[in-house]
């Protein structure tokens, strides 16, 4: 006996506009994103940390102080949640900011050693399971993801 689902699946064309989740990259994307930041969350709460403090973290450590609006674009994340994520965060000791010297109207956002060592805490823990997620994709397939993933970006972009 067919299902439901086996009919619905005959009644439709390939070139049919409505959303079907076996066709939908997004829907796919969020639930991998959503799997992904569940772990990672379950990783980075014993270090007192969440996805968008690592994040702010991440930006950071590189070694140059970016201001609170240039994390939020590239955290893509609304300007004032950013303001109130990285305010915590200079609170728990793990950032520190200052008014920008070439701008008063921005701050600058800089990682402290205790921000380092939280980071080197979990760093570890990340990179497995960064590993463990992309485990069966070959080299060449990680850039595929990553360049699709950018180019969608782009289009998506105001």
């Amino acid at each position: 006996m067919q299902t439901r689902s086996d009919v619905m699946k005959k009644r439709i064309r390939a070139d049919d506009s409505r959303f079907l989740s076996n066709r939908s990259p997004f829907f796919h994307n969020v639930r991998m994103l959503a799997r992904y930041s569940a772990r990672m969350n379950a990783i980075l709460k014993p270090a007192g940390l969440d996805v968008p403090k690592w994040r702010v973290l991440m930006l950071l450590v590189e070694g140059r102080p970016l201001t609170v609006s240039q994390i939020a674009d590239e955290a893509v994340v609304n300007i004032s949640t950013m303001a109130k994520i990285i305010n915590r965060m200079t609170d728990d000791g793990l950032v520190t900011t200052r008014t920008s010297s070439t701008d008063a109207r921005s701050t600058d956002v800089f990682i402290t050693e205790q921000g380092e060592r939280v980071l080197e805490l979990v760093r570890e823990k990340v990179s497995y399971l960064f590993k463990e997620a992309l485990r069966g994709l070959t080299k060449a397939e990680v850039q595929l993801l990553n360049t699709l993933s950018v180019k969608i970006y782009d289009n998506l972009s105001p």
